[in-house]
């Protein structure tokens, strides 16, 4: 992050600090067993504390800047956390209730990848055949678009109702005689509509054959539907309870997972300020120290070899650079169903693990 131009800390020149420090040590300024700096070299620090503060001033508002936003991720990722905690827990204990882990042989992203990819084929397939029936263009996208959005959808709905509420044995049956059928039917009327194809190809018109017709799309549509609900029903647990609490462990994970991303982003724009902010003033309190170097040099100088003076030996501190902000951490990530528990829900800390997200500090 960028500051904005300061001016420099207003120092007085080497030639006058030389000056100084020689007058002060012939006038045994500061005494030789005084621990407080003379007038002189208090000047020199109160330029340096007075720079370092406006430092500071400027660090807080541009941290102020970034702490909305910064807030408000880290309320989001704790609330999550904290939710992903109790799911995990209710998770664990359901499976130890059925004594197994969830049994899904079509993963959740394929589950809906196919559906969607038969919605879409299901679409020129209904403008096709409204279209030989004569119905209006604009009839024809509607009921076209109905048919390719309900039927996949309505599938999946029966899919996963059958596959968590009926009993296995009942749904297997089910699936057992519903896919040979559906598929036998499906391509017998592939087959009819091939050969209608070719007829109406040569004839233009849809003669007496148009009641078969109908049924040749019907078990067409059939076949997508039942595709739609083969793959929802393989892409669920058998145990209604167990299922869900497995979806949301996984989404409650990989909203996790963003949030993280995102808070981690905001968090090293915030080290940026800070560490900006504290590298102005850690310059400014070295130029401090140079100039307070030449200071006891020149005052020693003129003391002829005298003992210096016990605040010679303590170099400048900054009191606003003491209570400098600590760069912040990331919290720790709670437990997900690949990686063992790391911590619980938490704001972003300092080095010492306290928490520490504002500018209150200021």
């Amino acid at each position: 992050m960028r500051h904005k131009t300061l001016s420099k800390p207003v120092f007085p020149d080497d030639d006058l600090i030389r000056k100084t420090g020689h007058e002060d040590g012939l006038a045994g300024l500061p005494a030789g067993s005084s621990y407080e700096p003379g007038p002189f070299e208090r000047s020199i620090i109160a330029a340096g504390e007075s720079k370092i503060s406006e430092i500071y001033a400027q660090t807080a508002q541009e941290l102020y800047r970034h702490e909305g936003r910064s807030s408000n991720l880290s309320n989001a990722y704790e609330s999550n956390q904290y939710r992903l905690k109790d799911v995990l827990v209710r998770y664990k204990n359901r499976k130890e209730v059925v004594g197994r882990d969830v049994v899904i042989p079509v993963p959740y992203f394929v589950h809906w990848l196919v559906v969607i990819m038969l919605a879409i084929g299901e679409f020129p397939l209904n403008v096709v055949v409204f279209r030989m029936f004569g119905e209006p263009e604009l009839m024809t996208y509607v009921m076209s678009m109905t048919l390719s959005l309900t039927l996949p959808l309505i599938g999946v709905f029966l899919g996963l109702q059958i596959r968590t509420l009926v009993p296995p044995k009942i749904a297997t049956a089910v699936m057992i005689f519903l896919a040979p059928v559906t598929v036998l039917g499906a391509l017998t009327a592939l087959s009819f509509i091939r050969n209608m194809y070719v007829t109406l190809h040569t004839e233009h018109r849809l003669g007496d054959s148009s009641g078969n017709m109908v049924y040749a799309m019907f078990a067409i549509n059939l076949l997508i539907f039942m595709g739609a609900y083969m793959v929802s029903f393989f892409a669920h647990d058998q145990d209604s309870e167990l299922d869900a609490l497995h979806v949301a462990v996984v989404r409650l994970d990989k909203k996790r997972t963003k949030l993280r991303e995102k808070l981690s982003q905001a968090i090293s724009k915030t080290n940026a300020v800070i560490r900006a902010g504290r590298g102005e003033a850690e310059r400014v309190l070295s130029e401090t120290a140079a100039k307070i170097a030449i200071y006891r040099q020149a005052n020693m100088a003129s003391r002829g070899g005298t003992v210096a003076p016990s605040s010679f030996s303590r170099n400048p501190e900054s009191p606003t650079l003491k209570r400098w902000w600590p760069d912040l951490k990331i919290p720790d990530a709670a437990e997900s169903m690949a990686t063992p528990n790391t911590g619980g829900g938490s704001k972003p800390t300092d080095g010492q693990g306290r928490t520490l997200f504002s500018t209150g500090r200021a």
